[in-house]
């Protein structure tokens, strides 16, 4: 049965018109985020990407933390969430499909991601966290937050409703559903630096910080 996700054109339209309430799942999302922001410990004079740029509240974040000298840059489907990056930022951003990066090999020191692999079709993943691999320095980290499957009572009732919605209509909820995020990253060649499950408002995230390979540790 075909997995019922949305359509790159539905998930644009979707977030063009959602624009800044946004920001209302902060109170599922927030501890998440910033989990993964405080893992990728983003450094002065960094180059790092933000793939899917939301309503640039990480991606301020993300600038502030390579200055001086550093270059944070989003990406993002929807104009309306890239006119809110950089207004919020005042940091580069970029139309583009994170499934196809528009980024040279090897172009930075580390990739944030919320909230975005979960939109995406199970077929689609794994070319994603490869391409993600690509344009990550060897070496460089990776900090990646997605809905999960639950984790405790709670969260597996919220988790179950949210599976029976999707069904019915996967727009109702942006387009998102859990998926096993550790497992993904590791069966894309990336290895996993530390990995939690924050649950919030009983909605449960999964936090993966990771690495690409360096070289020398190909043998």
């Amino acid at each position: 049965m075909r997995e019922p996700t949305l359509s790159t054109e539905r998930v644009r339209r979707f977030y063009n018109w959602l624009g800044a309430r946004h920001d209302l799942g902060e109170r599922y999302e927030r501890r998440a985020k910033a989990r993964a922001l405080d893992w990728l410990d983003a450094r002065p004079g960094e180059r790092v990407l933000n793939a899917g740029a939301g309503t640039g509240k990480e991606h301020a974040v993300l600038a502030r933390a390579v200055s001086p000298g550093g270059l944070a840059v989003a990406v993002d489907l929807s104009r309306t969430m890239l006119d809110l990056t950089r207004a919020r930022s005042g940091a580069p951003v970029g139309e583009a499909d994170v499934r196809q990066l528009p980024f040279a090999n090897d172009a930075f020191d580390a990739v944030y991601c919320s909230y975005v692999l979960d939109l995406m079709p199970a077929a689609a993943l794994p070319r994603v966290l490869a391409d993600f691999g690509r344009v990550v320095r060897p070496g460089g980290r990776l900090a990646l937050v997605a809905l999960a499957p639950g984790v405790d009572l709670a969260s597996k009732v919220v988790i179950g409703l949210w599976q029976l919605a999707f069904r019915v209509s996967p727009l109702f909820l942006g387009g998102c559903r859990p998926i096993r995020l550790p497992s993904l990253v590791a069966g894309a060649g990336l290895a996993i630096l530390a990995e939690a499950v924050i649950v919030q408002g009983g909605v449960p995230s999964a936090v993966v910080l990771a690495r690409r390979p360096a070289r020398s540790d190909v043998r």
